[in-house]
């Protein structure tokens, strides 16, 4: 399992990138644990009102601020006072910077909000062209995403002061000033019509204050790493972050990829459109299932691999889904990638391909971490692979494919393991994936997809402890009697 799926509660299973119709693409999912922030957002009505505001916030005052502020004002301790005095006269000094870094991500979500851009980058060093244009490039990205709420908020956990060219001795004193902070901000944002409640994103912000009373300057933001995170997963870099964004929207799908596929992007928004809707009319279970989808296209496999914190993806899959962790419940939303070769390469693969992944982001919202067992990858993958078929036959290339090992003997009437699904071998992957799809299609042609459906929400949710019991709740069967039955069809059905 991966750092962003702490509870190990999706299953880790990849496919290989190829263009045969059959294929069956991939889904990690993960990030489950909702994020506690330290800080709510801080007031910023007046810059030093709004710093007066923060620090009351943190329990502290502005005495030892100002123009005049040195070893001689109220609170700083004298050359050989005890160390004590120190320590706590450089806790006054994070306390204020922190204060002053706070009010900075304020400012930056309020003029987000009312699309000032000059204002979104008044605190950023004009002396960093890159990093001037990069933010003005993500001030752009984001004004072209809908969203129901968007703002940075500070992460109080993880800050760390240095003193620039001050001794060890001197921090804890007026001499320690200028002082560079880092502080890890989350950006908060819920997509209009995908996401549930908000989700972070985390980075990490420079900021170097030249004295007591300097509102600080950005000096430099990157992303965090999902060990920087108490969830174990950071979201970063998200579509907005890598390129000059592009955005289609349709009506169930927020499409977004680099502006220089524009066409592509153009191209494939009806094709994912379709896929949508298809999706959602076909889930037969309760309410508390994605509304939408946010779906990144991207030709790159350097950004395909590295998206939303998912670095460890294999490089044979063709596209996968994650859950964010959000802010206020275990899973604010879901994020695809898919490798947009593979929509071109294969008119017929190119709608199961995105119906797979769509099926994993409308579920994941049900997901309980802590609750029940871990949901085993022949369900999950199964489950996603027959509600992107349910509409059609069986395909003959799968039908084939079972024959062969049923002739040869290797067909052993069992579900696939976890191994099956983890393995570097392609043909025991892909015979793995197409056993579990039948057993799902079994259950759906003899209990109806309704009840499907309820088994799977009663199995990810964590109603029963373990699968075999939610088998046996919903279908009335005993799970030996169940594998035995769907044996006996996979051997008369193909």
């Amino acid at each position: 399992m991966h750092a962003y799926d702490p509870y190990g509660l999706w299953p880790d299973a990849v496919e290989p990138r190829r263009s045969r119709p059959w294929a069956i693409c991939v889904a990690l999912l993960g990030g489950l644990l909702s994020l506690s922030f330290v800080l709510g957002a801080l007031s910023a009505g007046g810059r030093l009102a709004g710093l007066d505001t923060a620090e009351r916030l943190l329990g502290h005052d502005r005495s030892a601020s100002g123009p005049s502020a040195d070893r001689s004002a109220p609170g700083t301790p004298e050359p050989g006072a005890p160390a004590e005095d120190a320590t706590a006269y450089s806790n006054r000094i994070s306390a204020r910077v922190y204060a002053r870094v706070s009010a900075l991500v304020t400012t930056r979500s309020a003029a987000f909000e009312r699309g000032d851009e000059a204002a979104f980058l008044a605190h950023v060093d004009r002396q960093d062209t890159a990093l001037l244009d990069g933010q003005r490039r993500l001030f752009a990205n984001l004004r072209k995403v809908p969203f129901d709420t968007a703002h940075w908020r500070p992460l109080g956990a993880g800050t760390t002061l240095t003193a620039d060219g001050s001794s060890a001795e001197q921090v804890g004193t007026a001499a320690a000033w200028p002082v560079t902070v880092s502080l890890k901000v989350a950006f908060e944002h819920a997509i209009t019509g995908v996401d549930l409640g908000p989700v972070p994103e985390t980075y990490v912000w420079k900021a170097r204050c030249a004295g007591p009373d300097d509102p600080c300057t950005l000096v430099g933001v990157d992303g965090a790493t999902d060990d920087d995170t108490k969830s174990g997963f950071a979201g970063y870099p998200a579509a907005w972050d890598l390129w000059d964004l592009r955005v289609e929207r349709r009506p169930h799908v927020l499409l977004m990829g680099p502006g220089q596929d524009a066409a592509a992007l153009r191209r494939n928004a009806d094709l994912a459109e379709r896929a949508a809707v298809y999706t959602l009319g076909a889930w037969k279970g309760g309410s508390g299932t994605s509304p939408g989808f946010a779906l990144v296209l991207t030709s790159s496999r350097a950004a395909f691999g590295k998206l939303y914190s998912s670095d460890d993806v294999q490089e044979w899959a063709a596209g996968y889904a994650l859950a964010m962790p959000g802010t206020n419940r275990p899973i604010g939303g879901v994020r695809m990638v898919v490798d947009e070769d593979q929509l071109a390469g294969d008119s017929a693969f190119a709608p199961i391909l995105l119906r797979h992944e769509m099926t994993h982001a409308l579920v994941a919202p049900l997901a309980r971490p802590g609750r029940g067992a871990e949901l085993p990858t022949w369900l999950a993958e199964g489950f996603a692979d027959w509600q992107a078929e349910a509409d059609r036959p069986l395909a003959p290339a799968v039908s084939r494919n079972i024959r062969a090992l049923i002739d040869r003997g290797r067909f052993t009437g069992e579900l696939p393991a976890e191994g099956d699904f983890e393995t570097s071998d392609e043909d025991r992957v892909e015979n793995a994936y197409n056993l579990a799809h039948l057993m799902l299609r079994y259950l759906a042609k003899t209990f109806g997809a309704e009840r499907v459906c309820a088994f799977y929400t009663d199995s990810v949710t964590g109603r029963y402890g373990s699968s075999d019991e939610a088998l046996t709740a919903t279908f009335g069967v005993a799970p030996d009697r169940l594998r035995s039955d769907w044996a006996s069809w996979v051997r008369r059905t193909v």
